[in-house]
This record gives C-alpha cells, sequence and structure tokens, in this order.
C-alpha cells in the first residue's frame, strides 16, 4: 500500500501524551467551532474526517488498550495506479476518550485546517486554514470565551505576517474591533463603540520600538519624567533653557483618536459635507 501525506504527527506532543497515564474509558467528540462570519474562509469539509469508506489506522500510545490517535486515508484514483492518502488525522493528548486536535488534508495529501482544543474541557478553541500553494496559515479563527462561535478572526500575508485582526467584543457574531498591521506591526485600531458597523473612533498603533532612544550619557530633555531644573542656562524654574526649541511632547500609545476619518473594512469612505451657500465645482476649474 502506498501512502502519501504532507506532514507526520506531532511528535514532541505525542510523546508527551504517551507518557501521561490514568487513562480515561470516556467516550465522546468534541464540539466544533461554528460557522464563521467571515465570507472568505473556506468551509472545512465534514467527509474528509468521516470514516465511511476509508481506511482506519488507530495507535495506543499510553498502552491502555483505548486508541488515542486516529489516521484515516481515502483510495483515490492517480493515473490509474491506486494511492491511499490521508484526509484526516485525530489525536487524543489527554486520553479521555475526546479529540483534542484534528487535521483534515486534501485529496493530493495537503494540510487544509487544523483544530486545536488547548483546555482540553471538549471544545475547539482555534482553527487554522492554510493556503493551498505555499502551504502556510492564512487565516486563525479563534473562540476565546468558549461558547463555540469564533469571536476572533486573524489573517496573515503570504509571507506569514499578521495582516489584521478583527474582534467580535459582544458576542454577536460580528467584528466591531479591527487591528490593521504591516509586516506584523500594529498601525491603527478601529472601535466601533456602540456596534453598528460603522468605525466610531479610530487610535495609532504607533509601536514603541521605533520611538528614537537617547544615546548613552545622554542628559534627559527639560520635559522628561525625573529632570530636575537646576537653574543654569535655563529661564528660571521650570523655563526652557535658552535658545532651544520648545518640543511637543509625544503623545502616548493608543491614547485619543487620530486625525484620520476612520472607516471599517468594507465600508465607503463619507465625503465632507459642503458649507452652507457653497456653490459645486465645476468640471476643469483648478
Amino acid at each position: 500500500m502506498q501512502i502519501r501525506s504532507s506532514r507526520g504527527v506531532l511528535g514532541s506532543l505525542l510523546l508527551l501524551a504517551a507518557s501521561c497515564g490514568g487513562a480515561s474509558k470516556g467516550g465522546g467528540t468534541t464540539e466544533e467551532i461554528t460557522g464563521s462570519n467571515q465570507k472568505n474562509i473556506p468551509k472545512v469539509d465534514p467527509a474528509l474526517c468521516d470514516t465511511t469508506g476509508k481506511q482506519v489506522q488507530t495507535f495506543d500510545l499510553n498502552q491502555d488498550n483505548t486508541p488515542d490517535v486516529w489516521k484515516l486515508y481515502a483510495t483515490v484514483d492517480e493515473n490509474g495506479t491506486k494511492i491511499d492518502v490521508l484526509t484526516c488525522k485525530q489525536v487524543d493528548y489527554d486520553h479521555d476518550g475526546k479529540k483534542d486536535y484534528v487535521a483534515t488534508y486534501n485529496k493530493t495529501g495537503d494540510l487544509v485546517a487544523e483544530e486545536f482544543d488547548f483546555t482540553f474541557d471538549g471544545r475547539f478553541d482555534a482553527r487554522e486554514h492554510y493556503d493551498k500553494k505555499g502551504g502556510k496559515i492564512y487565516m486563525v479563527e479563534r473562540d476565546l470565551d468558549h461558547n463555540k462561535d469564533p469571536d476572533t478572526w486573524e489573517k496573515y500575508d503570504s509571507e506569514g505576517n499578521l495582516e489584521s485582526v478583527e474582534r467580535d467584543r459582544n458576542g454577536d457574531g460580528k467584528p466591531d474591533l479591527w487591528e490593521q498591521y504591516q509586516k506584523g506591526v500594529l498601525l491603527a485600531i478601529l472601535y466601533d463603540d456602540d456596534f453598528d458597523r460603522k468605525v466610531d473612533r479610530k487610535e495609532s498603533g504607533r509601536p514603541t520600538s521605533g520611538l528614537p532612544r537617547p544615546s548613552p550619557g545622554a542628559a534627559p530633555s527639560s520635559g522628561s519624567a525625573g529632570s530636575q531644573d537646576t537653574g543654569t542656562g535655563a529661564a528660571g524654574a521650570g523655563g526652557q533653557a535658552s535658545g532651544a526649541a520648545a518640543v511637543p511632547p509625544e503623545r502616548p500609545r493608543g491614547e485619543g483618536p487620530v486625525d484620520e476619518t476612520p472607516v471599517a473594512p468594507g465600508q465607503k469612505e463619507a465625503r465632507p459635507a459642503a458649507a452652507p451657500g457653497a456653490k459645486p465645482a465645476k468640471k476643469g476649474a483648478k
């Protein structure tokens, strides 16, 4: 029998699971993350993990006479040759009879998605989607409040850098906070505070790593915390040094809205209203 798959078993985690004892004989299935509101996320085909018409291999890592790893293979015809392709892999790490990890593969053996139950409570907490071309993660759905519905969506670019994060804070299944990134660096955060699908305010990410740092041994600026006015070369207590230009203080990170007009993803930018009595501009006028 010829077998082809993209990845092997998660070695280190399986060795850890195999060393755990006291397995429970309980059964049951892990509750899946339900449908997403993101239109560009493909549905995971449940038939990939359906045992009907497939060969099933089981493994008992902790030797308690109860399977804790399942591999499902489908037979496909490739240029007249019958090939068994891995379509699903399931693992019960804590040996309680429920799957804590599920990986699904397409008909060519490429990884499509992975699901994780990080808390071992019988509910999947995250689902990772993989790009068919590059084999990299491009979307992650998370259920942070453990109610079976995704409330956080992470998008990644072709190089694997975080591109955006959308969050559902009120549990209505729709994002109301948008984080915008560039090469994994936070640029801005958009807020929908009244949950009407319109952005109410925008904050700048302004990464602290990009701020200038004082050189070693440099004296603190006149406005920095902990500096003292000795009166030497200054215009009095708390005064500005003679001949020095006033430097405006830095706005703390994430404080207050920025000047740009906030627009949510997919929302058209509103045009500024014309002043009362103003005449419309003529075409071709400069």
